[in-house]
């Protein structure tokens, strides 16, 4: 079977709307409601909240540079030569570790502000976790006061470290102590401090650094953390109209103006004309469920004429037909022509004539907007079944008046049979005579 028209979409809407309408209307002016309520919080009243602003910052950079002048001479580097910011150096051309700790500052203003360096070298023998310490030697290396240094300015402090000497120190220890039982490590610990008034406001700032020296025999390898920053702001609470994005902006209106304007369109169609079928719109509904429904029970062809000579019985739906049917193991076939479907068992044709599928044009025709009722569908196939009635009868009465005629004819024969004899009579005068005699 096709797939449903349009006047039968149409029709399953409005039974759909006519059962749920007290639903489908709540359900719109909830939606109204809800977006009556976007609408307000967020057109008329989008209300308030607090965020936290940025008054000023405070930013500490903190870093190391550390460079090694060649003092021996060697074929590939002369002597004077600083060699840079590199991962290694050789301890034989370049024992010497000259490095520089350097602050700098960026704040809006400041004032008195004096930034302080205490750097440390620590030799210490660990565990394999680091949790473990089995020894440590803590050595001064450079304690140095910057004062009134302005935001950019850099503060600086050097030191120098010969990585001879600190090996020699490192095996001497564990030369003392006749074993190293973890692994021994090499460190510069920096303690950076910063005090005065930064951005109108008493400040202390404080920082550790750390830069790792590793031996290993003609060399020596220095790991580097790199610049190590620190920013602090200085927030205020502020008070702020609350704001929303486009899907509550938008959505909000739109939800409101689809509900109320839904439910106000449903009240007004079922007032002006109600969405309540029609007792033949039912009918073609449930004929058309039943169609979909026993689709795999139906062929189309048609039938031959003498089938249609038996006698027909009617039946109510196309579910009591299909059923009938399956029961007494024959199909059911569909009219393409007259689109009647037809159960032939024994003697008998077993009809159903399904309803003509309401139309649009149905409404227009009607004085108060309903489809045609079931009667008048029952009348129209009524007048075409009497068409057929008067058809056989006019037949019949052909017959009657053949039947008749002949009689007519047998009567004149008789007559004249009548009228031969009195005639005869009349011509043998003596025949009353000799009957007498």
């Amino acid at each position: 079977m096709s797939s449903a028209s349009p006047d039968e979409n149409r029709l399953r809407l409005r039974a759909v709307v006519d059962a749920q309408f007290a639903v489908i209307v709540a359900v719109l002016l909830i939606a109204a409601a809800v977006g009556g309520a976007l609408v307000y919080t967020t057109h008329v009243d989008p209300g308030t909240e607090t965020s936290e602003r940025t008054v000023s910052s405070f930013t500490v950079e903190t870093a190391y540079n550390h460079s090694a002048e060649v003092t021996e001479p060697n074929s590939v580097f002369e002597i004077g030569t600083v060699l840079d910011d590199r991962p290694t150096y050789f301890t034989r051309i370049a024992p010497e570790l000259d490095v520089d700790v350097e602050t700098t500052y960026a704040a809006a203003s400041a004032s008195d502000v004096d930034v302080r360096f205490d750097s440390v070298l620590v030799i210490r023998n660990v565990g394999e976790d680091g949790n473990v310490v089995y020894w440590s030697e803590r050595e001064p290396l450079a304690s140095e006061t910057v004062s009134d240094v302005e935001p950019g300015e850099t503060a600086t402090a050097s030191f120098a470290l010969n990585s001879s000497a600190v090996d020699a120190t490192a095996a001497e220890i564990e030369e003392e102590l006749g074993a190293s039982p973890g692994e021994t490590e090499t460190f510069v610990v920096t303690d950076v401090a910063v005090e005065g008034t930064v951005n109108g406001e008493p400040t202390s700032y404080a920082r550790t650094v750390r830069l790792g020296i590793d031996h290993g025999g003609d060399t020596y390898t220095v790991s580097d953390p790199g610049v190590q920053s620190d920013t602090s702001d200085r927030t205020e609470p502020v008070t702020v109209e609350q704001s929303y994005g486009p899907l509550r902006s938008i959505g909000g209106p739109l939800l409101f103006v689809v509900g109320l304007g839904g439910a106000g369109a449903l009240v007004y169609a079922r007032r002006e004309r109600e969405f309540a079928l029609t007792p033949a719109e039912r009918d073609y509904l449930s004929y058309s469920d039943d169609r979909s429904e026993f689709a795999e029970w139906i062929t189309t062809f048609r039938l031959p004429e003498s089938v249609h000579e038996r006698p027909e019985a009617e039946a109510e739906s196309l579910r009591d037909l299909v059923d009938f049917a399956i029961d007494n193991d024959t199909g059911v076939v569909e009219d393409p022509e007259t689109g009647a479907y037809h159960a032939v068992d024994g003697e008998f044709v077993y009809t159903y004539r399904p309803p003509s599928p309401p139309s649009t044009d149905a409404f227009a025709q009607g004085e108060d907007g309903d489809a045609p009722a079931v009667d008048d569908l029952t009348a129209a196939d009524g007048a075409v079944g009497a068409e057929g009635v008067d058809a056989r009868d006019a037949d019949g009465a052909d017959v009657d008046g053949a039947d008749a005629d002949g009689a007519d004819a047998d009567g004149a024969d008789a007559d004249a049979e009548t009228t031969g004899t009195d005639a005869a009579r009349d011509d043998d005068p003596g025949s009353d005579d000799a009957s007498r005699e």
